[in-house]
């Protein structure tokens, strides 16, 4: 069995956008009972990362997130969200959908990024980090 909790806190200090916020992380706490975590040999950060990529494309991004760079990829959340939807279109659409499904039945390797995308998560940070400067939207945490 899967409970999902709310901080009522939290949702009144996003009390503008309660709505939004609400189904944002019922999204975001849904993926998580429906993703693999390579035999829980997942980084957490990959695995809130995912989560949180969802939630974007979903439209329930709040206000706030932007792509940013951090000092790893795998620091999660909005941070690993956005990483992950470049590379979903650098990539093509179901790139995410498919590393997911790959950590099904193995244990996480840094490889799985290379087997997926053909490039290593490095090569694609930094391609990213790149990208996020070269645009102007790049936000150092």
């Amino acid at each position: 069995m899967k409970e999902i909790n709310f901080s009522l806190d939290w949702i009144k200090s996003s009390e503008a956008r309660a709505r939004d916020e609400i189904l944002g992380v019922l999204v975001h706490e849904v993926v998580h009972c429906y993703q693999y975590n390579a035999k829980e040999t997942c980084p957490g950060g990959l695995i809130e990362g995912i989560a949180d990529f969802v939630r974007l494309h979903a439209g329930f991004a709040p206000p706030h997130w932007r792509p940013r760079a951090e000092e790893k990829w795998d620091a999660g959340y909005d941070a690993t969200a956005y990483f992950l939807d470049w590379i979903e279109k650098r990539c093509g659409e179901g790139t995410i959908r498919k590393l997911n499904g790959s950590m099904k039945d193995s244990i996480y390797e840094v490889k799985l990024f290379e087997k997926v995308t053909g490039e290593s998560v490095s090569s694609l940070y930094a391609l990213y980090c790149e990208h996020l400067e070269q645009t102007g939207k790049i936000s150092r945490a």
